[in-house]
């Protein structure tokens, strides 16, 4: 290698080296998750099927009482990753409901992506539950409902799992 060649070549070294160096001080430090919080960590989550939670739904994800003259049935939850109320946080969770229960028309503040695990959920579009716009939905079906969109389910002895984007809450349409 000629003189020439091997200072332009360290000269080089040198200046990627204070770059690398550069970049590093200058990149933020990344903030503690909040308390509570399993979304922000470096972690991973393993649930085998006899380890998830059930647990009734919380009434405080909803604005009040679901309108009157609905048959509600049973619906648990049971809460996989995340925490649904927290603005921000990612979260996936699972809903099952008796057959026949429904899901009065209602909406979200976050867009719901639905994925069908076993039984058959019919779900529907619009301000009134009318089960000839209900359309069955089978194990393995996904549903995206944009935030904002007026919906409404009716079970057929199904488990849905939800993952979104919090704070999650049920808005019903009055």
């Amino acid at each position: 290698m000629r003189p020439t060649s091997l200072v332009i070549t360290v000269a080089l070294l040198g200046l990627g080296d204070l770059s690398f160096a550069t970049a590093q001080a200058r990149s933020p430090t990344p903030a503690a998750p909040a308390p509570g919080s399993t979304a922000a960590g470096p972690t991973h989550v393993l649930l085998a099927p006899d380890a998830i939670q059930w647990q009734p739904i919380p009434r405080d994800w909803a604005d009040g009482p679901p309108p009157p003259g609905f048959t509600l049935g049973q619906s648990e939850v049971a809460i996989l990753y995340g925490d649904p109320t927290r603005e921000g946080e990612p979260f996936a969770l699972r809903i099952r409901s008796t057959p026949g229960s429904q899901l009065p028309p209602h909406w979200h503040p976050i867009d719901e992506n639905i994925t069908v695990l076993s039984g058959v959920f019919c779900v529907g579009v619009g301000d009134k539950l009318d089960p000839s716009a209900c359309q069955d939905m089978p194990a393995g079906s996904f549903i995206l409902m944009p935030k904002g969109m007026h919906h409404f389910a009716v079970a057929k002895g199904d488990v849905v799992q939800l993952n979104g984007v919090g704070p999650f809450k049920i808005h019903w349409v009055r």
